[in-house]
C-alpha cells in the first residue's frame, strides 16, 4: 500500500513495501525548460499562500525565510503560462499575495498526478 511521508515539509515520497524488507521509493517533480517548475514543497508554498493570503506568512508556516519563497513564487510565475501567485507590495494598505486560478489548477493537477504515481509505485515489483 502506498503512503506518503513528509520529508521537512518539503518533499513527498511515494513508497511501496515489498519482500525482504526492501521498498520502492520515489519523488516527483515537473520542468519546465530544464528548470524546476512544481514540487511537493512548491504546491505546499502555494497551498499556504493562498490559507494565509501572504508570501511571508506562508514562508515563516514552512520555517523558509521570506527572500526564499519569494523566490520560488517569482519562478514558478515566470515558468508557468499564466502567473500561479498574484501580490500586491506593502504599503498603506498593506500587502498580500493569493492564488490565481492557474494556481489553484496547478495545486489540483499536481495532487491527481502524485495520486496516480503513488498507485504506479503500490504496483510495481522488484
Amino acid at each position: 500500500m502506498p503512503k506518503v511521508r513528509k520529508d521537512n515539509e518539503q518533499n513527498a515520497m511515494a513508497s511501496s513495501r515489498v519482500s525482504r524488507g526492501l521498498q520502492i521509493k520515489g519523488r516527483i517533480w515537473i520542468e519546465n525548460e530544464g528548470q524546476a517548475y512544481l514540487s511537493w514543497g512548491r504546491i505546499r508554498l502555494l497551498e499556504r499562500i493562498g490559507e494565509y493570503g501572504s508570501v511571508s506568512a506562508a514562508a515563516k508556516s514552512m520555517q523558509m525565510s521570506f527572500s526564499h519563497a519569494w523566490h520560488l513564487v517569482e519562478d514558478m510565475n515566470a515558468l508557468a503560462p499564466e502567473p500561479l501567485v498574484e501580490k500586491q507590495a506593502g504599503g498603506r494598505q498593506g500587502g498580500g499575495a493569493w492564488l490565481t486560478d492557474s494556481g489553484k489548477q496547478a495545486i489540483h493537477d499536481f495532487s491527481q498526478l502524485m495520486e496516480r504515481f503513488q498507485g504506479w509505485i503500490e504496483h510495481e515489483t522488484l
